[in-house]
């Protein structure tokens, strides 16, 4: 599609190449979106290949690509690298070629990532394409977010005691409505769903995320979010974060709240969380916002 476009080959059929490409969709069963999304893809991972050969990266030919690089999983790719830092995105696209992850776990990634994008899209043909804008203070802050909630997914459930847990989920983005005279509903971060094993009940543990423990007080972010969980805990992003750094700022946090430190794949415990005294009222309200969310 790509050479019919730059050698004007469709002129041979038809008057333009919108016209040429909309016809061979209908004889394909393909929709005329799908045709422009393969183009689009296609190209994507074209001008990539050219970038990493000047950093002498070298990846196959589009034409070589293995089956199990689709071209949605190619999508998401260049969704992604809009807005993931450059490390986390080119092991990304190892883990593509080498079949190391799934089109699922990738989508997972890029909603994990996309609200740093605050809505923008490329839609349109000649669109211009958003990326996130590291000097702006609260993209820089969703990326790190996502960058927070996907190491919690990649470590697992071993930072909360137990390697094979019954259950760990990690949701992102949880909205709970507030009693009058309040208005606007409660934004949580991240809540994750564990059960050690059997033996155990379900445990609720709501993560609220910052750039850095020394950009925010957590009075200003995370009030009264005791009331909705078992545990409450604050996790920070690797980058820039030392022991020392830590250890001072931990005075500045509840005795009850968890302090943890993650990257890419790895959570390290700087203190545990202790069990809240949750209101059960609240806490049933979230569990139903969940089950409504897993639902649908």
């Amino acid at each position: 599609m790509d050479q019919v476009e730059k050698t004007n080959y469709w002129e041979q059929t038809t008057s333009s190449f919108t016209e040429w490409l909309k016809s061979n969709a209908e004889k394909l069963g393909n929709k005329e979106s799908t045709l422009w999304r393969y183009l689009v893809v296609g190209r994507y991972y074209h001008d990539l290949r050219k970038q990493f050969e000047r950093v002498q990266l070298e990846y196959p030919p589009l034409l070589e690509l293995p089956k199990h690089v689709s071209p949605e999983k190619l999508e998401l790719l260049s969704k992604l690298r809009r807005v993931a830092p450059k490390d986390f995105f080119e092991k990304l696209l190892y883990d593509v070629l080498d079949n190391a992850i799934t089109r699922d776990e990738i989508r997972a990634q890029w909603q994990a990532f996309r609200p740093a994008l605050n809505g923008r899209t490329a839609r349109g043909r000649r669109a211009l394409i958003p990326s996130v804008n590291m000097g702006n203070e609260d993209e820089y802050k969703s990326v790190r977010e996502a960058m927070i909630v996907n190491g919690l997914k990649a470590y697992g459930p071993s930072w909360l005691g137990a390697p094979r847990a019954k259950m760990y989920e990690v949701r992102m983005h949880i909205k709970v409505a507030q009693e009058p005279p309040k208005l606007s509903e409660k934004n949580i971060d991240t809540v994750v769903l564990y059960k050690a094993d059997n033996s155990t009940g379900l445990e609720v543990h709501i993560v609220g995320t910052l750039a850095s423990f020394l950009r925010h007080r957590v009075a200003e972010k995370f009030p009264s979010l005791s009331d909705y969980c078992d545990y409450l805990w604050i996790a920070a992003y690797q980058e820039g974060t030392t022991p020392i750094k830590e250890h001072k700022f931990i005075k500045n946090y509840p005795e009850h709240v968890g302090l943890i430190v993650v990257d890419d794949a790895d959570v390290s415990v700087i203190r545990k969380a202790s069990p809240c005294n949750k209101d059960l009222e609240k806490a049933n309200e979230l569990l139903k916002v969940l089950l409504l969310k897993e639902s649908r």
